[in-house]
């Protein structure tokens, strides 16, 4: 799955994705949880192409209140939706054709399972300190407030050889797409053929580094901190 990313933008920097110029500002997140519940910038057309923060998790549209909302967590998550599942899923089919969006991050974090231990790892993309992933979003009106808010949830893919070794129990990962297929995701003319194709995109492998990291992470201060564990050697990590 994907509940745990990181992102960092040093500086204020544009960026291009079709043939769309935008402009990112400075943002330094090294560790967010999803179920924070907060918000995370992504990229989407409203009606024009932009980046924006929303809320991480696609809330239900039969949901009337953050009362209902917080009773929906007990008993399911849309903070991700599944790739294979996408066009019938329920929360995700009113707003996967027309709806796509971009979610930014320069990092996730996944734990893999030896015996009864759990060890998290770094994962990133060489040479991209910031990638996509692909999600869909939705406006969501809260019928007591009348309050509206954008949400988002990522998709997620079956896992490819590296998240196979990492992500050893469930065996998935974002679906990260390169610069011309995340270009192609915000093209709200796909096709369903096309959005599944994308949405189970898997990023090659190769192109992917990983490294363990303190089994409290998400406690410290400085999550990202590489730490190496007796158990894994050079020819064993994966």
């Amino acid at each position: 799955m994907c509940y745990v990313i990181g992102i960092k933008i040093p500086k204020k920097q544009t960026i291009k994705i079709g043939s769309t110029v935008l402009d990112l500002d400075a943002i330094d997140i090294p560790m967010q949880s999803g179920f924070a519940y907060e918000q995370w910038p992504v990229i989407f057309n409203e009606p024009l192409l932009r980046p924006a923060l929303m809320h991480w998790e696609l809330i239900p549209q039969w949901v009337s209140n953050e009362k209902e909302l917080s009773e929906s967590r007990k008993k399911y998550t849309t903070l991700n939706i599944k790739a294979e599942t996408i066009l019938s899923n329920k929360v995700a089919q009113s707003c996967i054709h027309t709806q796509r969006c971009l979610v930014l991050a320069s990092h996730f974090f996944e734990w893999q399972q030896i015996e009864k231990e759990k060890y998290p790892h770094l994962i990133s993309i060489k040479e991209s300190p910031l990638f996509y992933i692909a999600g869909v979003w939705n406006t969501w009106t809260n019928q007591n407030t009348g309050e509206k808010k954008n949400s988002f949830g990522i998709i997620t893919t079956e896992a490819n050889g590296l998240m196979s070794k990492i992500h050893n129990v469930k065996k998935r990962m974002p679906t990260i797409l390169e610069d011309n297929l995340a270009n192609t995701w915000l093209n709200e003319n796909l096709n369903d053929a096309q959005i599944l194709e994308l949405a189970k995109h898997q990023i090659d492998e190769n192109k992917m580094s990983a490294y363990t990291v303190a089994k409290n992470f998400q406690q410290n201060a400085n999550p990202c901190e590489k730490v190496e564990y007796k158990i894994f050697t050079p020819q064993t990590l994966f």
